[in-house]
Order: structure tokens, then C-alpha cells, then sequence
């Protein structure tokens, strides 16, 4: 049946060309974005899923960052530590060529201070203690400057916190299950130089001390042929807060160690060549104390490096599987669009077709 007043030809024709238009629209999307999941009403339950990964993402581009944050941090700790142990290293070469010379003259046979004694200062063991004095100004440098964004693992002040021994430094490492997990790094493990180190030694050997990290106090020194050892400090002296009493430490600079040695043997009668050799050995002690640092801050490197790997891969993990989801396919896509290019040519041909019917029945008529 043909009618001039519903044209239901063109009807079907109009449906289908609005059908095609539609899917062109969505496919033409698809190959300029391309996804082939944009909003919620594309697929809710892909762009919900893909929308809570993309936010993991986020979070594990920010431990990336703080995990180069942690890496900065323990590099330039490491740097300054090799600093502080090729000075050591120099000190205790510089102390055995000291051993070897001529015993200086002092002025007075009087209990060391760190002021120069004259006729020390006229001496070549002097000459070695002023090198010792600039070796021992380079580690204190590198151990003060060793601080990155704000935290330093070698050096503890008087006004921080928390003592030493109950400081430790959380490094975010990784993001799992809505839960941030940190790599712990005990302050005591890495610190060299304390100026707040808590209860110190108020006697000779044998009294144990948790707190005391490398350069903190003096270095009691046995010396041979007398009852009295010897005490050499390097860059801090043991004293009571005149406020809290509690134990501290000031600075001491220059410390004139050998002097401290030589000055001993012309006080006590000791036997030079026995405490320079002891004082040699007590080098090497502190020189393997930073190199066993040197070694756990070295896996501290080595588990920083590992952990950026593992985040990097899980990012690359989680894009993959949001790309499987709403991803579009590109081939598929091209082609599909082609498709619908011709059939919406011929879906407008159809809808010609349909429009010019009434006007051809007119003609019946004429």
C-alpha cells in the first residue's frame, strides 16, 4: 500500500541513517581519542575499574618520587662517608710517618690542652699534625653537609627531637593494598658524629655505651709504660647541659692529636713507639666502624634501587591492564569506520529514494 501522507519507506530509511550516524559518531570518537571507553555510560563497569587503576597509578608515581627522594638522600650520605674515610685513611698513614721522627721538645710537661705548644709547633710532627687537622676539618665538613632535602644520616645536632638512638628515618618504598610501606633505617646504624649522644663513658674501658657513634667523646688510647691512658678527641667533648644536665657535646676544634700523643709521653713516661702503634690500631678500628657503615648503607642503595624497579614495573603492570579495558582497537576501528562511511552513503541514497516515492505516485495522476 502507498500513501502520500505517511511515507513509512522513509521512515525505515531515516531510522537506519540516524542508526548509522549514532555508531559513526561513537567509532569517530574511538579512532580520535583512542578509547573506546570514555565516560560511564560507554561501559560503567570497565571505566569504573579502569578510573580506580589510573588512580593507583597516581599513588605509585608519588612513591616513584619518594623512593628518588630516599635514593638522594642515602647517595649523599654514602658520598660523604667515602670523604670521611679517605681522610681516616690519610690520619692513620700520616700517624705512622709521625711515628718515625724525631720526638718533639714540648715546653711543659703539662696535662694536653688544645692550645699549641710552642715549642711542639716548631717540630715536623707538627707539620703532620697541622695535615691530620686539615683531614680531620674535611671529614667533619662532609659529615655536617651530608644532608639532603632536610635529613642527614651522618651527623645528629643538640636541638633535634629525638635522641640519636631512638631517631629512625622512614623512606616510602611502595603502595599495596591501601597501604603505604616504608623501608626503616635506624639513625645509629649510619650516624658518625653525635652532638647529643645521651649518657657517655666517665670511665676508662670496658664501660659500654649504645648511644656513641663514631667521633663522639674522645678515643681512650692504652699507652705502654704508664698507668694512665691516653684521651684524643677528634671533634667533640663530653659535657653536662648547664640547663637540663643532661650529657651533650661542644665542639672542639683544632684538637692537635698528636701533640695530645706527644705530650703524653714527656707527662707519663709512656712508651712513644707503643702509643703510636696503639693509636694506629685505634685508627683501624674506626676506619673498619666506617667501612661496616659504608657496607649497610650500600644495601640501603641496593634495596632503594630494587624497590624503584618493582614500582616501575607494577605502573607498567596496571597502564597495560587499563589499556586492555578501555583501549580502542585502532585496526578494527579504521576499518569499522570505513564500513560505516559507505553505509551511511547509502542509507542517504535510501532516504532519496524513499522521499522521491510520493512524488513519482503524483504523477500517476497527471
Amino acid at each position: 500500500m502507498s500513501s502520500i501522507i505517511t511515507n513509512n519507506g522513509a521512515m525505515a530509511a531515516l531510522s537506519t541513517l540516524r542508526s548509522i550516524n549514532g555508531r559513526l559518531t561513537d567509532t569517530s570518537q574511538q579512532m580520535s581519542s583512542g578509547l573506546k571507553v570514555v565516560q560511564a555510560a560507554d561501559n560503567s563497569a570497565y571505566w569504573s575499574i579502569s578510573t580506580t587503576m589510573r588512580s593507583d597509578v597516581k599513588t605509585m608515581k608519588v612513591v616513584t618520587d619518594s623512593v628518588g627522594l630516599a635514593q638522594g638522600v642515602v647517595d649523599t650520605a654514602y658520598a660523604a662517608m667515602e670523604t670521611v674515610l679517605e681522610s681516616f685513611v690519610e690520619i692513620r698513614n700520616l700517624a705512622i710517618t709521625a711515628s718515625d721522627m724525631p720526638q718533639p721538645g714540648m715546653k711543659d710537661a703539662v696535662k694536653p690542652t688544645f692550645s699549641l705548644d710552642p715549642e711542639y709547633a716548631k717540630s715536623d710532627v707538627y707539620k703532620i699534625d697541622q695535615t691530620i687537622q686539615q683531614l680531620q676539618n674535611q671529614a667533619k665538613s662532609a659529615m655536617l653537609s651530608a644532608s639532603f632535602s632536610g635529613v642527614n644520616l651522618l651527623y645528629h645536632g643538640k636541638n633535634e627531637d629525638e635522641k640519636a638512638s631512638a631517631q629512625v628515618f622512614n623512606f616510602t618504598i611502595g603502595y599495596a593494598d591501601g597501604k603505604v610501606q616504608t623501608l626503616n633505617v635506624k639513625a645509629m646504624d649510619t650516624l658518625l658524629l653525635n652532638d647529643d649522644f645521651g649518657s657517655f663513658p666517665t670511665t676508662f674501658p670496658g664501660e659500654f655505651n649504645p648511644e656513641q657513634t663514631l667521633f663522639d667523646g674522645s678515643d681512650t688510647i692504652n699507652a705502654p709504660g704508664s698507668f694512665t691512658p691516653l684521651g684524643v678527641y677528634w671533634f667533640n667533648i663530653p659535657v653536662s647541659n648547664p640547663t637540663t644536665g643532661d650529657p651533650e657535646a661542644y665542639s672542639v676544634e683544632p684538637t692537635y692529636v698528636l701533640q695530645a700523643l706527644e705530650n703524653h709521653v714527656v707527662r707519663f713516661g709512656s712508651d712513644r713507639q707503643g702509643l703510636y702503634s696503639n693509636f694506629v690500631d685505634n685508627l683501624d678500628k674506626k676506619i673498619q666502624a666506617i667501612t661496616s657503615k659504608m657496607a649497610y648503607v650500600g644495601t640501603v642503595q641496593k634495596s632503594l634501587d630494587m624497590y624503584e624497579d618493582i614500582n616501575n614495573k607494577k605502573i607498567d603492570s596496571v597502564r597495560s591492564g587499563i589499556g586492555r579495558l578501555v583501549d580502542a582497537d585502532m585496526e578494527t576501528t579504521a576499518s569499522t569506520l570505513q564500513a560505516l562511511q559507505a553505509q551511511q552513503q547509502l542509507a542517504i541514497q535510501s532516504l532519496a529514494i524513499a522521499n522521491a516515492a510520493p512524488g513519482n505516485l503524483a504523477q500517476l495522476f497527471q
